[in-house]
């Protein structure tokens, strides 16, 4: 109780004045405060979790690493495999015995890439007759030699300007009995390693693949070859170059009259093009003190031209390769050359023939003449026409300033006009007597003649009527327009599925043809 009676004082109650009940509340604090409740025991602990285990990184590295290189070892093995089998398509004991050399160096880990390729050398060894080609011969036997040696053996015109010195006398001692389709399939097998048979028309098709194989892969996928690496020998590149070097040279050998009364024009796409015509309006003036120059105005009279496609297909396909016929692709190509080059000329003489608004018989242009003798082609017709060129006008009435330079005339009348511009012509100095004098029109013009001028299929042709012309390139009385200035057909490969014998190719030519000045020529009909 002292102890209480100090705890109590301590904490400012005062006993001597205080009830009973009041005291046993505050002994009842002292109690409590002396012997505290204990604190509730968790019903859960957490403990700490254990040390993770210890892990040997180094070892399970090397087991990735291990099972990496194992699926690169067995993907070399199926893929130079199957490179392999490629090669011997149609002979079936060689491909399954190239199969069962895969699958047992595939099981047997020990084998590596180094020898797995030791092994199918080997085996392909057995595979027909060996064929080494020499490493200098390798370098001779480029593209551009087997071009040349497949245009010398079908006598390509000018061949000895499409190549020089050195590659034509390559080609002539490297395929001295001449370059056959055979021969082309044969080299660039050899040179993307193929060691097949290289005889029998069964064999081509292998020979084929096997040349073609950096193009393609089992799924028919552009792949590089394995192994032996890139061929060098890109035979669709050479048959597309030699078909366009055939056809050119056909197309170019076909009539080219129009070339000479035409101006050219390069253009860049197939929209239409327009040229602006000279009217005379924009003279030069004097200009004022002050050097203040007037402004010209654009002339309202233009004329038009536009450029379109046209094209055919070619193609060489496995009865041509059976046949050994390389003499195919080069009888179409230049078969498609003279058919380009008609297609030309009949389009070309078309336009130009088809004149009644160009030349109006009505004389409404002043460039048309149908008189019954004065517009035959002869002395006295030259001279009419020579008048009638030099009397047109501009639209503002001054002088064209152009002088015809073509004499333009159908076959029948070609020698009529080498005749005319001779240095000396028979001419009639009575009834029946003649003597030769000199020709004052003597190379006055250059002489241009077609026969498409009096070609029977087609609209307005005659075999009397004749023109006289201004230069093309000052004045021109019609332009040719080109896409990208390209000139001549042009061929392009197109491939063939990998499993199948062949290629075909596309020639096409992008033109177009339009009448353009009508006072940079005169027309005389030449007959009554």
């Amino acid at each position: 109780m002292n102890d209480f009676a100090t705890w109590a004082t301590a904490n400012g109650f005062d006993l001597a004045t205080m009830g009973d009940n009041a005291k046993a509340k505050i002994q009842a604090a002292w109690r409590a405060e002396q012997n505290p409740a204990p604190a509730p025991t968790p019903a859960f602990v957490p403990q700490p979790a254990p040390a993770p285990a210890k892990v040997d990184s180094d070892g399970f590295s090397k087991k990735l690493d291990a099972i990496e290189a194992e699926n690169a070892r067995v993907e070399y093995i199926r893929e130079r495999a199957l490179a392999s089998m490629q090669m011997h398509i149609g002979n079936s004991e060689k491909t399954k015995q190239i199969r069962e050399l895969m699958d047992a160096a595939i099981l047997d880990e020990k084998t590596t890439a180094k020898d797995f390729d030791l092994a199918l050398m080997r085996a392909e060894r057995f595979a027909g007759p060996n064929v080494f080609i020499r490493d200098n011969a390798r370098q001779e036997i480029t593209n551009e030699v087997i071009e040349a040696a497949i245009c010398m053996t079908h006598k390509l015109p000018g061949v000895e300007q499409k190549y020089d010195a050195r590659t034509l006398e390559t080609a002539h001692r490297r395929f001295r009995g001449g370059m056959t389709l055979g021969n082309l399939v044969a080299t660039a097998a050899r040179h993307a390693g193929y060691r097949g048979d290289m005889g029998g028309a069964t064999n081509m098709l292998s020979m084929w693949q096997a040349a073609n194989r950096h193009r393609m892969n089992s799924n028919y996928e552009p792949m590089a070859a394995s192994g032996s690496g890139l061929s060098t020998i890109d035979i669709t590149g050479i048959l597309s170059n030699t078909a366009n070097k055939f056809l050119a040279s056909q197309f170019l050998y076909g009539e080219q009259s129009w070339r000479k009364i035409s101006k050219f024009r390069n253009v860049t796409d197939f929209k239409q093009i327009t040229t602006y015509r000279l009217t005379g309006s924009n003279k030069f003036v004097k200009v004022p003190p002050g050097g203040e120059l007037k402004h010209g105005t654009l002339s309202e009279l233009s004329y038009t031209n536009q450029v379109d496609t046209y094209g055919i297909l070619l193609g060489i396909d496995r009865r041509d390769f059976i046949n050994d016929d390389l003499g195919a692709l080069a009888g179409r190509a230049a078969e498609i050359g003279a058919g380009a080059i008609d297609h030309l000329n009949e389009t070309f003489w078309t336009e130009w023939l088809d004149d009644s608004t160009f030349f109006p018989t009505d004389g409404s242009l002043a460039n048309y003449d149908a008189g019954a003798t004065d517009s035959v082609l002869s002395l006295a017709g030259l001279e009419n026409a020579d008048t009638i060129f030099g009397l047109q006008t501009k639209p503002n009435g001054t002088p064209i300033g152009a002088e015809p330079k073509i004499l333009l005339v159908p076959r029948a009348l070609r020698n009529t006009a080498r005749n005319l511009m001779s240095d000396s012509i028979t001419a009639a100095a009575q009834s029946t007597a003649t003597l030769t004098v000199n020709n004052t029109w003597s190379g006055s013009f250059e002489i241009v003649d077609s026969t498409y001028l009096q070609a029977s299929a087609l609209s307005g042709s005659s075999a009397t009527a004749w023109y006289l012309l201004a230069d093309p390139m000052n004045m021109p009385a019609i332009e040719v327009a080109f896409l990208f200035g390209k000139e001549t057909p042009t061929i392009e490969e197109s491939e063939l599925p990998f499993d199948r014998l062949g290629m075909s190719m596309r020639a096409y030519l992008d033109w177009g043809c339009n009448k353009q000045e009508y006072r940079a020529a005169v027309k005389l009909k030449g007959a009554a």
